[in-house]
């Protein structure tokens, strides 16, 4: 049997002893070579954290024949993320990038000394600094990006909720004006998560708090379908 010649895949490597990205590098560097390798067309990937690596986007989105693809890692940050961008998006030509990312750079407001915590001007500015070198990285392998809010937290006992709830906002704001400048679709999941105080994440959404079960989920997706089909998307 005649062997193929192996396709020249780009691989980012591992970042580090305790980095969330790496989680997943292995597993996605053999699937990617599979894509690439037999030119597999992908409609609409998804990538960001635990949230979208939960998401069964192909139950969801994967019955009008379109190819889904997910790139979702556990824990992981706009930094890492960036890094794996040229590896788990770009070089697999989606027509689509959906991303959804930035919540857990904001983790580092719960560290336990003062001194640790990260500013929350700078965390805003690495999160938003970084989406938006991702989106210039998808405009120019022509893929069209689709920037998704990031959702509110309900944790009770971590002291932190309502500040990181504040920085969400003022995140997602930013993220608004990102896109009107970059002309590209904006997925503003947020309101249609939140209690009436337009900040905290609805109880019934999430056991934990953070991560949206199946009833987050739909709402989700419908919130999704609905702004694409704005633009001409059909998903």
């Amino acid at each position: 049997m005649k062997t193929m010649q192996r396709p020249k895949v780009i691989s980012p490597g591992f970042f580090g002893s305790v980095i969330a990205a790496d989680s997943r590098r292995t597993v996605f560097d053999f699937h990617n070579e599979v894509l690439i390798a037999k030119q597999a067309h992908i409609d609409f990937l998804f990538i960001g954290d635990s949230i979208t690596e939960m998401w069964d986007t192909e139950t969801y989105f994967g019955g009008k024949g379109n190819r889904i693809v997910n790139r979702g890692i556990g824990g992981d940050m706009t930094p890492y993320m960036l890094k794996r961008f040229d590896a788990d998006c770009v070089q697999l030509k989606p027509k689509y990038a959906i991303m959804k990312i930035g919540i857990n750079n904001l983790w580092t407001l719960d560290a336990p000394v003062k001194e640790e915590r990260k500013e929350q001007t700078k965390l805003l500015a690495e999160v938003v600094s970084d989406i938006a070198e991702m989106v210039r990285k998808a405009k120019d392998g022509g893929i069209i990006p689709v920037v998704c809010s990031l959702l509110p937290t309900n944790i009770e006992t971590n002291m932190q909720t309502v500040i990181r709830n504040e920085l969400v906002l003022k995140i997602n704001e930013q993220l608004k004006e990102l896109v009107r400048n970059e002309n590209i679709p904006f997925v503003n999941y947020h309101p249609h998560l939140t209690e009436l105080d337009g900040k905290t994440l609805r109880q019934e959404l999430a056991d934990d708090g953070l991560h949206p079960h199946v009833l987050g989920y739909d709402i989700m997706a419908e919130v999704l379908r609905e702004e694409l089909e704005r633009q001409n998307i059909t998903i």
